[in-house]
């Protein structure tokens, strides 16, 4: 959490300017679009595995707010690296115990469901947002 917020700071402070100039307008409602809704954003490409580097710097660029943005990466991380120690550890065991017959079992469904049902997390919470 501490190298992604140093990573978005340094591209909010180094390079929202001057990527902002390059741009101009022809990026300006995605931007602002990102900043409406900076969280359920930050979450979602999280949840889908958006490359790391590239997201902490990138968001630095945009006009989302350090708030959304730091809230929405500690959460995609811990639900993301809740799922894929769930699925690989799972598949440890498989692999271990060599019942190649346990990758039908409950456990197996239960983490790609997991894994699935992370990727609608910010659409639930955004509809939760709009109950409000």
């Amino acid at each position: 959490m501490l190298g992604a917020s140093a990573a978005f700071l340094i591209g909010r402070t180094l390079g929202r300017e001057f990527s902002a100039s390059l741009i101009g307008d022809k990026l300006r409602k995605y931007d602002e679009s990102i900043e409406r809704n900076g969280f359920a954003t930050v979450l979602y490409l999280r949840l889908i595995y958006f490359p790391f580097t590239v997201m902490n710097f990138g968001m630095g660029l945009t006009k989302v707010h350090f708030g959304d943005y730091f809230w929405g990466t500690g959460l995609g991380i811990l639900v993301g690296t809740f799922v894929f120690t769930f699925f690989i550890g799972t598949l440890k065991e498989v692999w271990v115990s060599g019942n190649w017959a346990g990758l039908i079992s409950f456990k197996v469904f239960f983490s790609v469901g997991l894994f699935i049902f992370s990727l609608f997390i910010p659409k639930l919470i955004r509809a939760l947002r709009k109950e409000s």
